[in-house]
């Protein structure tokens, strides 16, 4: 019997979307945060929460509407951050700063002159964005979406606290995912006639369509899954539901191989042919498994699909500023003063 998640999960998705931003339920890594920037498809398309009078620490840039969401924050929201902060954002597949997504347009010229001009201001200690693009961005820091959550915070999602142990598993690769029409989906249709052919001696391949329940059932079967981006370039939150059912994520998210090299997952440089072979796989799953299969190890993994861990993360940041201005200050005592 599958149960929920033991942790409070991370997650960087609010709904209900497309019913204006005064409709969003607050919730996830948002909730967190001090400010929140709502925006959506529909009117009212912008909306700010300010869930604290006193100046934000911490902001949440909700890029539902992305291009409407960055020219208010901009200029409606940006002036009024007096003291020092660190942004968050995320809800959306587009990415930041580039916006790759072949499902959005490019950012124009002055809405990338707006990214410039925030990642230049200087009360922004530091940016964590959901599909980050480029990992080399100076003040910018990738973070994973998580889980998805529809409507509420209530939707349970359905994880199994003791999943088959990795060593007990066939050493072989789940392939199931999504294809549409589209240059976006390109990667999933190339992994997919892979898997078929000529690595079809070690992955099994599931073409129809299948409950969240059965897919979870299936993950427990193999030891490694193909976490193929294309609904977006972060690979969660199927990779989210590998790590917690037990299963090793196979990604490629060179933007974000900062954010998912802290699990045990495998990085490939591209999805080629020569890219997985029974060999890899078995020197994969020796060196992964112990953090599957022991029990202090697993209870880290599982830590850092938590909220509280990624919160730490957003937040330390801003600590960490707070005692450099300290020590800086020519009038510091001695006395770090944490805010």
């Amino acid at each position: 019997m599958l149960k929920s998640a033991p942790i409070e999960a991370h997650q960087t998705r609010l709904f209900p979307k497309n019913q204006g931003a005064d409709k969003y339920i607050i919730n996830g890594i948002a909730a967190r945060c001090d400010w929140v920037v709502l925006s959506d498809l529909q009117a009212p398309q912008t909306a700010l929460v300010k869930r604290r009078s006193q100046p934000p620490k911490t902001v949440f840039l909700s890029l539902r509407a992305p291009f409407v969401a960055i020219s208010y924050f901009y200029y409606e929201v940006l002036p009024q951050l007096t003291a020092p902060f660190v942004l968050v954002s995320g809800s959306e597949d587009i990415t930041v700063p580039n916006q790759v997504d072949k499902r959005w347009r490019a950012f124009n010229g002055e809405e990338r002159a707006m990214i410039e001009g925030i990642l230049a201001h200087p009360n922004l200690i530091h940016w964590y964005a959901e599909n980050l693009d480029d990992a080399s961005q100076p003040g910018m820091s990738p973070l994973p979406l998580g889980l998805v959550h529809h409507e509420s915070d209530a939707t349970p999602d359905l994880v199994d606290p003791t999943p088959v142990p990795l060593k007990n598993r066939a050493n072989t690769v789940l392939c199931a995912h999504r294809i549409r029409d589209g240059e976006q989906w390109a990667p999933r249709e190339q992994v997919s006639k892979l898997a078929s052919t000529q690595w079809s001696s070690f992955c099994h391949v599931i073409n129809e369509e299948v409950s969240l329940e059965e897919y979870f059932t299936a993950l427990h079967q193999h030891s490694f899954v193909l976490c193929v981006e294309g609904g977006g370039i972060d690979p969660s939150p199927k990779a989210w539901h590998a790590l917690l059912n037990g299963t090793i994520p196979i990604i490629r998210s060179p933007g974000l191989r900062a954010a998912y090299q802290k699990f045990p997952v495998v990085f490939v440089d591209d999805w080629s042919a020569d890219s997985l072979n029974e060999a890899r796989l078995a020197k994969w799953k020796e060196v992964l498994q112990p953090w599957y299969d022991e029990p202090i190890l697993r209870q880290q993994v599982m830590y850092k699909l938590g909220l509280d861990y990624w919160w730490d993360s957003i937040t330390s940041h801003y600590m960490r500023y707070v005692v450099a201005e300290s020590v800086s200050d020519p009038a510091c005592t001695g006395q770090v003063h944490h805010a």
